[in-house]
């Protein structure tokens, strides 16, 4: 009934379907029923096919912002398929050398496979050459190994963090070839609450225990509101010299601290004022 009721599957129509391929003894009277056309699919916002339920969603929270050091980059650690958690503690993020660092949203074997390709192409690009990619140009590696997958199911979206010769940069890819870069890129299910905290709270320039905070405060409010995110909160550091990665947090307990912090600081912030009203009227 609930996915009847939220997916628009049609059990009846699917179970004929499944007796009628497990059929050892199949008689040649009965009707099968044709495969419905594309208008008529396109027909009805919430119906599907008789093929079953629709495929899980994916979800993630990953951040990557530019501050005075480097990047900052921060990730959840829940893994997820529809509404099954596979993994709490999973990692998001892994080198591809030592100066780039890569965050995946999507299928974790998707993510995986383009992230060795990747990692190969960078390779091979240093005995040709004699050095790394920049992180554009790796952006535009991965860009190019995407394409031939556009219009297919694969599910992978990276963001891809490094220092090269020009500095700090960030660029994001996507499995149909899209590429972009930026001084904020979010990206996942959580990214909408993510991006509200960043924007409250970003400046060029932050120092990078403004950027530790911002970072941690951005993704445990995403896994609070989002439910595909969740887990441990990681955070990394791109520099000069390399990568280099904090201990990782508990979200339940980081996000009840950072209320705590809240709590006291407008505790202050009324003392403060009520001495200033009382000094006033004195």
């Amino acid at each position: 009934m609930a996915l009847q009721s939220v997916c628009g599957w049609d059990a009846t129509n699917s179970s004929q379907y499944l007796s009628h391929n497990l059929d050892l003894f199949p008689s040649h009277n009965v009707a099968i029923k044709p495969f419905p056309n594309f208008h008529q699919t396109c027909q009805g916002s919430s119906h599907h096919s008789d093929s079953g339920p629709p495929p899980p969603a994916h979800g993630t929270t990953t951040l990557a912002f530019l501050y005075a050091g480097g990047v900052a980059v921060a990730t959840d650690s829940r893994s997820s398929a529809g509404k099954l958690v596979c993994s709490p503690d999973s990692r998001k993020a892994f080198l591809i050398h030592s100066h780039l660092l890569a965050t995946t949203s999507g299928s974790s074997a998707d993510c995986q496979f383009f992230g060795r390709a990747l990692a190969r192409e960078c390779r091979l690009y240093k005995v040709r050459n004699g050095k790394m990619p920049s992180v554009r140009g790796a952006a535009r590696m991965l860009s190019v190994l995407m394409m031939p997958f556009r219009g297919t199911d694969i599910c992978a979206a990276f963001t891809l963090c490094g220092w090269d010769q020009n500095g700090p940069c960030i660029c994001y890819v996507y499995n149909d070839g899209t590429r972009l870069c930026s001084d904020i890129i979010s990206v996942g299910s959580g990214s909408p609450y993510a991006y509200s905290i960043i924007d409250e709270g970003y400046r060029p320039g932050l120092e990078e225990e403004e950027a530790r905070q911002l970072a941690r405060r951005a993704v445990c409010h995403a896994g609070r509101r989002d439910a595909y995110s969740g887990g441990f909160v990681d955070v990394y550091w791109v520099r000069e010299g390399g990568c280099e990665r904090d201990p990782r947090e508990d979200q339940v307990k980081l996000y009840a601290k950072m209320e705590e912090d809240q709590k006291d600081m407008m505790q202050n912030k009324d003392k403060f004022k009520a001495g200033e009203q009382l000094q006033s009227k004195a």
